[in-house]
């Protein structure tokens, strides 16, 4: 059985990540990996069996207690947290001002409705803005002991747009509920 090394690799980093362990050891057991296979033409599969045994391993020779951390716990953060918090409350301010402005809703927040608006659309550029520090890297790079190249795979391309595009629909709704109650 054939496995491609990249798909390897990118499992390995995923299991190794899960399991906590230090960029820098990361960075050198996918090294290892990448040349072992380069020098012997073995599969990675054959040469180190499968990756999240292999990471549980590597875990278990770092005293690394090796237990899966839960997939939240990387990702819901006070940052992540806020972004929602903030996307949601701009989102709520941008169509209620809207549909307030229309004639069709009461005031939000008492506020006058364009105000809540213009609140709304600041609370979601100030998202929109902070969007990259959803996408950076952790600060406990896998980086390549041979190059020092990172050795992540880079972010898909269609991630920024597709997080661009949920304040870009709020605002569009908007402006249809406005023109549309005219």
């Amino acid at each position: 059985m054939s496995t491609d090394t990249r798909s390897y690799r990118q499992e390995l980093l995923m299991a190794l990540r899960m399991r906590d362990v230090p960029g820098p050891r990361i960075a050198e057991a996918l090294a290892e990996v990448e040349s072992h296979v380069a020098e012997t033409g073995e599969d990675p599969l054959e040469a180190f069996g499968p990756p999240k045994a292999y990471a549980d391993q590597l875990a278990g020779a770092l005293a690394v207690d090796g237990k899966v951390r839960p997939f939240w716990r990387g990702v819901l953060t006070w940052r992540t947290a806020a972004h929602g918090v903030g996307g949601a409350g701009g989102s709520w301010l941008v169509l209620g001002g809207a549909s307030a402005l229309a004639g069709d809703g009461p005031p939000v927040l008492t506020l006058p409705p364009v105000l809540a608006i213009v609140i709304g659309v600041a609370m979601l550029a100030g998202l929109a803005f902070d969007l990259r520090s959803l996408t950076r890297r952790s600060r406990d790079r896998v980086l390549d002991p041979r190059t020092g190249a990172d050795m992540a795979p880079p972010l898909p391309p269609w991630a920024l747009p597709l997080m661009l595009s949920v304040p870009a629909i709020v605002l569009l709704m908007a402006v249809a509920v406005t023109l549309a109650t005219r």
